[in-house]
């Protein structure tokens, strides 16, 4: 009987040690901090991207070569740039390819990078294209607006949501005046918040706004 006891005992105790390793690896997991790095790909300096540490290491891998891999894209897009350059009459060239990057969410275990690419041909204004990167910390995953909207209903909602706002706000109402006006689709770029989404349209996208790209904020029970 007393055998009994005690090997109930002995099994309580270990049980009880095993929920507090599992909590205290899920509170280490939460309140990791990750840390970031900048490199230039290929050594090429107006070529930069981040790689992301402090977090569970097979998260990271996935986050990182995704970024990596949109650095090579920006790479090529360069070369391709640099063979069809032109030079002016004094010997300089025409063209420029640049990319950067800014952290814009960083909460909470999710992650949303701006991942910009900037390309001059001449003229007084180059062209300008933001992709934006999400992922969820503790596992590395993607988010794009597909993920967060799955029915064609959530998508209505959200562009009613946005027309709404953009066409009651300036400078936004002086070129939305009607749903047409803009899209939003799975093509639309999103970077996450705590309670929802911002939509991201590109550097002219909403014709009466001068200042490249536009966040709009959308709730997540605008869509839920």
């Amino acid at each position: 009987m007393k055998r009994r006891v005690f090997f109930l005992t002995a099994l309580a105790l270990v049980f009880i040690a095993f929920l507090i390793y599992l909590f205290t690896a899920v509170q280490h997991q939460e309140t990791s901090v990750p840390r970031f790095t900048k490199h230039k790909y290929n050594g090429e300096r107006l070529l930069l991207y981040p790689q992301v540490h402090g977090i569970n290491k097979k998260a990271a891998a996935r986050i990182n070569e995704m970024l990596e891999k949109a650095a090579q894209n920006s790479y090529k897009s360069a070369l391709n740039l640099k063979r069809a350059e032109t030079f002016t009459k004094d010997g300089n060239s025409h063209y420029s390819y640049n990319s950067a990057y800014n952290v814009i969410n960083n909460k909470n275990g999710k992650l949303s990078i701006l991942y910009r690419d900037y390309m001059y041909t001449g003229g007084s204004n180059g062209s300008d294209y933001v992709t934006l990167y999400n992922f969820d910390l503790s596992t590395g995953q993607q988010y794009e607006i597909k993920d967060i909207l799955k029915t064609s209903a959530q998508y209505k909602k959200v562009k009613n949501y946005a027309f709404n706002y953009l066409s009651t706000h300036e400078p936004y109402a002086k070129s939305v005046s009607k749903l047409s006006d803009f899209t939003v689709n799975k093509d639309t770029q999103i970077s996450l918040y705590d309670h929802g989404i911002y939509l991201v349209f590109q550097d002219g996208e909403i014709k009466s706004y001068p200042d490249g790209y536009l966040f709009i904020k959308i709730p997540e029970s605008v869509y839920k």
